[in-house]
Parts: C-alpha cells; structure tokens; sequence
C-alpha cells in the first residue's frame, strides 16, 4: 500500500502502519503538516491525523511521548511554510481558484487576523475550518516572523496538550465517547469563535 496514496482512507494507513511500523513516526509528522499547510489543510481532514494517532497509541506502535511532539513539530512546520507563502506569495496565491471559491473562510480569517494579530494563530490551530489558512492570512500582514513562530509555538504547544488528553481519554473512556466529547469542543470552540470574529 503507498501512504501517499492512502491519505484519504484510515483504514488503509493503519494496515500500512501495522505491516511498517517503522513508518509510523513519519505517518504523523507528514498528516500533521498536510493539515497544517495552507491548501492541503483544507484538503486532508483533521480526523484523520487523530484517528490515526488514537490507532498508533492503542495498538502501542508509537508511544504518547512521541506521538504528541512529532505532531505538534510536523503541524509547526506547516503552520511557517503557510505563513512563508502568505509573506513572500502571498498575492499569486489568493488568485487560486480554491481561494476564490471560499469567501466566506477567507473573511472570517481576515478579521480574527485584524482583531487578534499573532494570537490568531492561536485560535485558527484550535478552529479546524481556519486551521490552514489562518499562518497564510497572518503572512499577508506585517507581521514579523520571530513574532509569528512564537506565537506558532505556543499555539501547537497548547494543541500538542490537547492532543494528549484526547488520546488518554479514548484511553481511559472509550474512542464513541471521546469523539462526542471532542465533538462538542470543537463546535463550542468554532461558536465562540466566529462571535469573537464578528466583533
């Protein structure tokens, strides 16, 4: 089974990482990036980089400890190539048609970029629907890059934490009820937010 032709199917990456372990560490930095990088982030859905992370941690191929910062290092990486492009491309790539077919996102970007300046890296990592353009709109802006990968860090820091809660929890209350629970953040998140962005 090729990985790269699997991104799209769980199933199919989990049977990859059972007969090659060896690739697990590798499978997570790459989902964390793809989801974290402005286009592919609308692209591949975060669920997923967390079905399979909750795969790899039930099936002790890839321990917590490792899980959690090489997904938080390949969604860092992500989030700077997406500024990097914002900053240096960012005009050429707002003419995409992919861009110009989500107004809607692009505008909610826009403003939480305005109101909240580098945090708003913060609120997109916790906002799956401007999780990947959110590093990108910030680049269009003056926006330092030392103040940006700060920011980043402790964005995908606070992410990172998540993410090993939600894993213990699937852990310690079974995978149904932690994704209705994880389910019900994220909407609240998603809520507050977009009355935080229409201030």
């Amino acid at each position: 089974v090729n990985l790269i032709e699997s991104i799209f199917k769980p199933d199919s990456i989990q049977n990859f990482l059972l007969h090659n372990p060896e690739y697990a560490w590798l499978a997570v930095f790459i989902l964390a990036f793809l989801e974290s990088m402005v286009i592919t982030g609308s692209i591949v859905p975060s669920i997923v980089l967390f079905s399979i992370c909750v795969y790899l941690f039930d099936q002790q191929i890839l321990a917590l400890y490792l899980i959690a910062p090489i997904a938080m290092s390949g969604a860092h990486l992500g989030d700077l190539g997406g500024f990097l492009v914002g900053k240096y491309s960012g005009d050429k790539v707002l003419s995409l048609t992919f861009f110009q077919k989500r107004t809607v996102l692009i505008d909610k970007a826009t403003s939480a970029a305005d109101r909240f300046g580098p945090l708003a890296v913060v609120i997109g990592r916790f906002t799956p629907a401007i999780r990947a353009i959110m590093p990108f709109f910030l680049g269009l802006t003056r926006l330092e890059l030392k103040r940006f990968y700060f920011a980043d860090l402790l964005a995908c820091f606070a992410w990172g934490i998540a993410l090993i809660l939600m894993l213990k929890g699937v852990q310690a209350l079974g995978f149904i009820n932690t994704i209705l629970i994880a389910l019900v953040g994220v909407l609240s998140f998603i809520y507050i937010s977009n009355k935080a962005t229409k201030k």
